[in-house]
C-alpha cells in the first residue's frame, strides 16, 4: 500500500530530527509523544505524575464501549505515517503492525515493523474497568525508554484521547498531564492515529 522508497528514504530516516520524530511517533501509535525537538523548544518541561484512581464519576462505564475497540484492533495491519507540512505527498514512514490478545478480552499486545530500517517496537494497550480509562506502553528499538499513557474514551465519536505519563520526578508538582493524541476509529478495517498538535498523522488499514 506504501510505496517503496529507494536511497531518498534512508537518508530522511536517519536525519537526527526525522529518525527521532518516527520512533516517537510510532510509539504513540498507540502510544504519541512529543517529539524531541518540541518538547526542547518548550524547555524541555515535564509532565507531573498522574495517578489513575477508581472513577466515581456518575457517568456510565465505557466498559462494553472499550472493548468492542479493543476487539476491533485485533489483527495484521498496514500503517503510513505523514509529518507536518507533508500530509498531501507521500507518507513519510510505513510499516506492520500485529496485534493480538493478551490474556483476556481487555487486554492486547502488539509487535511493528518499520519499512525500509531495522527500527522494531512492541507494546501493550488496555483497558482499566477500575480507573475507566486506557493504558498504553511502547519500547521501540530506536528509542531510549518506554512511552507509557492513559486515554478516556469518547465512546460517541469513537475515539481515545491519550496522554502521556513520565515516571521520572516531575520538575513541577501538580502539573497536569497534556494530551498528546487521539485515536479514532474510522470503521471496522481503519483507524487513525494524530498527534494532538497535528505534528503527524498515522492511518492504520487492516490486512486480515
Amino acid at each position: 500500500m506504501a510505496q517503496t522508497v529507494q536511497n531518498p528514504w534512508a537518508m530522511r530516516i536517519h536525519a537526527p530530527r526525522r529518525y527521532g520524530s518516527v520512533a516517537l511517533a510510532l510509539g504513540t501509535l498507540a502510544g504519541a509523544v512529543l517529539a524531541p525537538g518540541r518538547l526542547a523548544a518548550q524547555g524541555s518541561e515535564r509532565l507531573g505524575r498522574t495517578e489513575l484512581t477508581p472513577s466515581t464519576s456518575s457517568e456510565p462505564s465505557h466498559l462494553e464501549p472499550a472493548r468492542g475497540i479493543l476487539h476491533r484492533l485485533v489483527g495484521t495491519w498496514r500503517f503510513e505515517i505523514w509529518f507536518a507540512g507533508n500530509y498531501g505527498d507521500a507518507p513519510d514512514a510505513s510499516g506492520t503492525r500485529m496485534v493480538k490478545a493478551l490474556f483476556d478480552d481487555l487486554r492486547l499486545e502488539w509487535t511493528e515493523q518499520l519499512d525500509h530500517t531495522t527500527i522494531a517496537g512492541q507494546g501493550v494497550l488496555g483497558f482499566d474497568p477500575g480507573s475507566d480509562r486506557f493504558f498504553s506502553s511502547a519500547v521501540y528499538s530506536a528509542g531510549a525508554a518506554p512511552e507509557f499513557m492513559t486515554g478516556t474514551l469518547d465512546a460517541a465519536e469513537p475515539l481515545v484521547t491519550f496522554s502521556s505519563i513520565l515516571t521520572a520526578p516531575a520538575a513541577s508538582a501538580g502539573q497536569p498531564v497534556v494530551p498528546a493524541s487521539i485515536m479514532t476509529m474510522l470503521d471496522q478495517n481503519h483507524f487513525a492515529w494524530t498527534a494532538r498538535d497535528r505534528a503527524w498523522r498515522a492511518v492504520f488499514t487492516r490486512q486480515e
